[in-house]
């Protein structure tokens, strides 16, 4: 049984009701829903197959005619009634589907319409949020597999099934919201605010195994009211009235856009202008300044320190306080300089690795940080990525930066082909720079071992040199990549503007917080490229043996760590030193986290075949970069 008294106990909650209103979450709506979604796993084909959950159907049944009041005769009444004997007769499962949905929304034009998003939902926030206080549980990708549901009684549920072709969001915000007693689903509702709950709602209907957002014709337009309330059962249904060949990916399209009067647009928590007749161009003016405005005080200027050498003299003669400026760090000069992006009030900076890292050496001893009002303040270079031109620096004391509200951070999974892009760059001195372009190309990949280039994001934006290590943001200022060197190799910096080179904002973060924690300044490796599960099956095909969860290995170099082990391609990597993995981006994380010279146990499947090796992960050669 997937939950004890799951909803049974939920009416009688203490404090249910005061949620409920507050929320605008039904728990009887919730009841139904959750009927119409797992009596399929308790009945098949006229046959109880899981008796446990089936006595809680017919209990939950019985007390949903209760609650709503046993001698009312209206519509919902009746529907309630029906509905009883329709689990009682094992009456197929669709059929039992389809009257919950009809009573649902029977129960809404009697009780009012439910909760519904105020504005389009953020599925980045969404996707952190999940990560937080999710994962855990029900793991990366939805698949019940975190590391705390080992032993957990009743299992989380798995969101990688058919559950997702009959959940809607306003089912996952009710569960959110009021939490799932029995279990160790807790209560959300005070720790999110309205908006959070729709985004985590949101971000959920895209574990969908295929997912696959394909845009439909311009007469395909359900409102962000109806995307909310529908599963996608429902939303294909509506799509196929007027276009029988709409497709899942169809769905999924409006799983992370919203129809509005102001066109489509994607689902990042922004609210549409309100039509006006301002001329076009004045609006697109000032969305860009807009995002300037949001994004320009968390860009800030990076000068990188080394020792001057033995007779080497500093800066003489100029403007006194310039000349100053240079001088104040006595047995050191100026490298590299360059922007860098303030991600939080602990000091952390994301910038162009470089900026801070000598020429066949470490990173540079320190980093002199010019803050958007022109203070300045020390730090250190932490950590850098080589192969993608990655540096993280800290400010050595996060007192002195002025409280600002977090940046928002954009999903870059979602870029497509023309979306407008805005590099911004604020470099040491007065000047900042700020160019737009669009995108050309998103991210074919996300593991960047074997094809570099593949996993950035491709453009038509140009960077002046000061702007190199800057954000890169879309039309809404949340920040989609980093900017870094066209050509890190080269010792000299560039002089004039040149093509950008974008790291997309997912891969960035995945291997900002790694670096954060493993403070590495080599490429960790074991020489394998590795693919996402749902990628591996789209090529494999549907009938192909691929494993729950771990990543597709679709190339190994020779020589490596990997091929001394006897690696192949076609191999499933599904865990590294007892780890787990889920997503590439698990596997990038626990590269780092165990880092350089670990030996370590890799979990395999090859041809349905569970295997393990062991390997030494080594510092990536230079010879296994393409770039």
């Amino acid at each position: 049984m997937r939950t004890v008294a799951v909803l049974l106990l939920l009416a009688r909650v203490v404090g249910a009701d005061v949620v409920a209103n507050r929320t605008g979450a039904d728990p009887l709506a919730y009841t139904l829903e959750y009927i119409g979604t797992d009596y399929d796993g308790a009945v098949r084909d006229g046959t109880v197959v899981d008796a446990a959950e089936y006595g809680e159907l017919v209990r939950l049944a019985k007390r949903a005619i209760d609650d709503y009041g046993a001698r009312k005769t209206d519509t919902v009444a009746t529907g309630l009634r029906e509905l009883e004997k329709m689990i009682e007769q094992k009456a197929p499962g669709p059929d039992v589907w389809a009257a919950t949905r009809r009573l649902v929304q029977s129960l809404g034009k009697a009780r009012g319409t439910g909760p519904r998003p105020a504005a389009p939902p953020n599925i980045a926030d969404g996707r952190r949020l999940w990560a937080s206080d999710c994962a855990p549980c029900h793991g990366p990708t939805g698949a019940g597999d975190g590391p705390a549901a080992d032993g957990m009684t009743p299992a989380p549920t798995v969101f990688r099934l058919n559950r997702l072709d009959w959940l809607s969001p306003r089912q996952v915000y009710d569960a959110v919201v009021l939490g799932i007693p029995g279990t160790a689903m807790p209560s959300f509702a005070a720790a999110y605010d309205e908006r959070q709950r729709w985004d985590v709602a949101f971000f959920v209907m895209t574990f969908r195994i295929g997912f696959d957002p394909t845009r439909p014709p311009a007469d395909v337009k359900p409102g962000l009211e109806r995307i909310a309330a529908a599963s996608n059962a429902e939303l294909l249904d509506d799509m196929r009235r007027a276009h029988p060949e709409a497709t899942p990916g169809w769905v999924d399209y409006f799983r992370v856009n919203v129809s509005s009067g102001d066109g489509v647009l994607p689902l990042t928590g922004v609210v549409p202008p309100a039509s006006s007749s301002m001329a076009a161009a004045v609006q697109m003016q000032n969305a860009f300044a807009e995002v300037a405005d949001r994004l320009f005080p968390h860009v800030v200027g990076i000068t990188s320190y080394v020792p001057e050498a033995p007779g080497e003299k500093g800066p003489a003669g100029g403007w006194v306080v310039a000349d100053a400026q240079l001088q104040k760090f006595p047995g050191y000069r100026p490298f590299r300089s360059g922007s860098g992006f303030l991600m939080d009030d602990r000091g952390y900076i994301l910038t162009s690795g470089w900026i801070i890292k000598q020429e066949g050496r470490e990173v540079a001893p320190f980093v002199d940080v010019e803050l958007s009002d022109q203070s300045h303040v020390v730090g250190r270079a932490i950590g850098a990525e080589p192969t993608l031109d990655l540096g993280v620096v800290r400010v050595a004391d996060p007192a002195k930066l002025a409280k600002l509200d977090p940046p928002e951070l954009g999903d870059s999974d979602r870029l497509q082909v023309g979306h407008w892009l805005i590099a911004l760059g604020d470099p040491p001195g007065p000047d900042r720079t700020f160019s737009v372009g669009v995108v050309s190309s998103q991210p074919q990949r996300q593991c960047y071992q074997s094809e570099l280039t593949a996993t950035l994001v491709q453009s038509s934006l140009t960077i002046a040199p000061g702007g190199i290590g800057g954000p890169i943001a879309d039309i809404f200022g949340h920040v989609v990549g980093l900017s870094v060197n066209p050509n890190p190799t080269d010792a000299a910096p560039p002089t004039t503007a040149s093509a950008a080179r974008i790291l997309p904002s997912n891969l960035v973060l995945n291997l900002y917080e790694a670096l954060k924690v493993a403070e590495s300044q080599r490429s960790p490796w074991i020489g394998v490229s590795v693919l996402e599960l749902d990628t591996a099956r789209k090529r494999l095909g549907p009938t192909a043996d691929v494993p729950s969860n771990g990543v597709q290995i679709d190339d190994v170099f020779e020589p490596s760590p990997a091929s001394r082990a006897g690696i192949k391609p076609g191999d499933f990597l599904v865990a590294m030193n007892g780890h787990k993995l889920g997503t590439v981006a698990d596997f990038q994380t626990w590269m780092y986290v165990l880092g350089i010279d670990a030996r370590v146990r890799l979990d395999l499947v090859r041809a349905g075949q569970p295997m393990a090796v062991d390997v030494t992960i080594e510092a990536r050669p230079a010879a296994a970069t393409t770039r």
